[in-house]
């Protein structure tokens, strides 16, 4: 376990199992939810990494550049492939100083994902600020379709009151859409400010980047912000449960099929042989 504390933050890192946070704390109060000391998968984490692909393809299969992919199930007997390669693998430390850790990950296309690439993360304190730093090398020689994202767990939903814009909604798990986004219904609107619904799983589209959850209660901000291809934010929210999760992420559920059925806007990223795609998200911690 790592630990990186600059006094104001401190989080702690397990490369061991995808270089997840272990725990998330400012000024001694816990921001993520604490991963329990018995847990085993990244679900019980306070926050895990999402790459190269966020939420599902369908069935495991996509096509690209007029090639059928096909890519292992990673949940179980779940046919369908969820959150990339990363959230499940092993992580070597690059790079530690008190306050930055840098972990890397080489992934061969046999075991998961059908491109080769090399991933990156870097964790860094700032202050009163967490920035996450993703990265993806393209170590395959034709173009590589890619998405990344994080998959934070915050606490007390019934407390937590959201802002954010988005222009529309690519899913959510009550509706029969499944395949084109719709504008966002006003019910699901937190433009001004509001309250979350609990049993909510909605991925929103047409954000800008910005989100904040006050805790009216802790006089606590959190601020959220992410660079330019992160114009997804997925909600949710199971029911009776103390968390809720709030999703900076650059593509869509089931991005890659929609992108080959014509579909635009999905947020599905390609980078070239060699290249490499690098983005921050950052989490501010303020007091009211």
């Amino acid at each position: 376990m790592i630990t990186l504390d600059n006094s104001a933050i401190q989080i702690k890192i397990n490369p061991e199992l995808g270089g997840s946070l272990f725990g998330f704390t400012y000024q001694g109060n816990d921001i993520l939810r604490p991963t329990k000391a018995d847990a085993t998968t990244p679900q019980e984490t306070s926050m895990f990494i999402m790459l190269p692909y966020c939420s599902t393809i369908e069935k495991g299969q996509f096509n690209y550049f007029g090639i059928s992919r096909h890519v292992p199930a990673n949940q179980g007997t779940d046919p369908t492939p969820i959150h990339g390669d990363g959230w499940l693998a092993k992580w070597h430390v690059e790079s530690q100083t008190e306050t930055a850790v840098t972990l890397s990950y080489k992934h061969d296309r046999a075991t998961g994902f059908p491109f080769d690439y090399n991933a990156k993360v870097t964790y860094t304190l700032n202050g009163n600020q967490l920035d996450i730093t993703l990265s993806i090398q393209n170590s395959s020689d034709l173009p590589m379709p890619c998405g990344m994202g994080i998959h934070p767990y915050f606490l007390n939903p019934d407390a937590a009151r959201l802002t954010f814009t988005s222009s529309h909604i690519w899913h959510h798990k009550n509706d029969p859409i499944f395949d084109r986004p719709y504008p966002t219904p006003e019910e699901w609107n937190f433009e001004k400010g509001a309250e979350m619904k609990e049993d909510f799983d909605t991925a929103f589209g047409g954000w800008d980047g910005h989100a904040s959850i006050v805790y009216s209660d802790k006089q606590l901000e959190i601020e959220i912000s992410a660079q330019d291809i992160f114009h997804h934010l997925v909600l949710y929210r199971p029911p009776k449960a103390d968390f809720f999760c709030l999703e900076p992420v650059s593509n869509t559920p089931d991005a890659f099929n929609l992108a080959a059925y014509g579909v635009i806007g999905t947020g599905i990223q390609s980078i070239g042989g060699g290249q490499t795609l690098t983005k921050t998200i950052s989490i501010t911690c303020l007091r009211g």
